[in-house]
């Protein structure tokens, strides 16, 4: 293993030190300043921020083990890329934090405040997506390793999937406008129990992945159904993968003291968690992967592509 790797482990460990707090300090906090609970917030903000920091870590020591490309070498090439990089992360965030949370209502953020949620939703959703992508290239790499050639597979041209992603994205705008006619009130701090129904997201964000691979087909650039289409399944396998590894950990310890908390989800729950949040991961990763490639087309070969030396057929 490598030294990034060791630091990233020590990172997820002590990201588990917000559970050795007494309860009462998320139940009844006592420090209250502007409306905020300082200790909860304070607690829970270091704790997810080691936790991320580990994913980064781990996931860039993996992938310098295995030879496999990275963000690191990305950003090393150019600062300026890189910031660029995190931007276009930062807003694939917040398309989701739109339809899902602003919209869905499926989660909010309990010991928030609007004020702290306005400075720290754009510079989150970029740290937040970090780990979502070098989780990854983590797991692709090691797919990668093992991965054999396939045969190619037929799929949508780009104007059908304009069509189909355009059609969804009118009928998602029609279905929340009809139910938010009566007014709309954004809530970032309570769940909302009266929010419309959950299909309403799906159909939003399938318009949205479908619109996004259609404009990505066009201007010739790799995609997920790109690499699909090529017969390369190592890159929805790596997202099966990653989701299930980091959505687990991730879900379950938040499942504790609820630094977010979810509502209006369909089903039942495992140890707390909705199972169609866990279900919903692989979109989410999706969502992170092929929306940033539209601001940011230097991530399309680092995330749809074989490795140098991998054949393909």
């Amino acid at each position: 293993m490598t030294a990034a790797s060791w630091a990233g482990l020590c990172c997820l460990t002590a990201s588990c030190g917000q559970f050795l707090i007494p309860s009462r300090v998320y139940t009844q906090p006592t420090d209250v300043v502007f409306g905020l609970p300082i200790v909860p917030v304070v607690v829970l903000g270091f704790s997810a921020t080691l936790f991320t920091t580990g994913v980064v870590l781990l996931g860039e020591g993996i992938c310098g083990r295995l030879g496999a490309p990275s963000l690191w070498t990305l950003a090393v090439g150019d600062p300026a890329r890189f910031a660029r990089v995190l931007l276009a992360g930062a807003a694939a965030g917040l398309v989701m934090e739109v339809v899902a949370a602003w919209l869905g209502r499926l989660w909010s953020y309990p010991y928030w405040t609007v004020w702290l949620y306005a400075l720290i939703v754009v510079p989150g959703f970029a740290f937040y997506w970090l780990s979502i992508v070098e989780s990854y290239l983590a797991v692709k790499a090691v797919l990668d390793r093992f991965a054999r050639p396939s045969r190619s597979v037929a799929a949508p041209r780009s104007a059908t999937l304009l069509l189909i992603g355009g059609s969804a994205l009118l009928v998602a705008v029609l279905l929340y406008l009809h139910w938010y006619a009566q007014g709309y009130v954004l809530a970032v701090q309570h769940p909302v129990g009266h929010a419309p129904p959950f299909w309403y997201a799906l159909v939003a964000f399938g318009g949205v992945g479908a619109t996004a691979e259609a404009l990505l087909s066009r201007r010739g650039r790799p995609s997920l159904l790109g690499a699909i289409r090529r017969g390369y399944w190592t890159p929805p396998a790596a997202i099966a993968g990653a989701s299930a590894v980091l959505g687990v950990l991730m879900e379950v310890q938040n499942a504790v003291h609820h630094h977010w908390a979810y509502a209006n989800w369909p089903g039942g729950s495992v140890a707390g968690v909705p199972v169609a949040v866990l279900a919903a991961w692989p979109l989410q990763y999706a969502a992170f992967l092929v929306l940033p490639l539209l601001l940011a087309p230097e991530l399309a070969a680092l995330f749809f592509t074989r490795p140098a030396g991998q054949p393909a057929r």
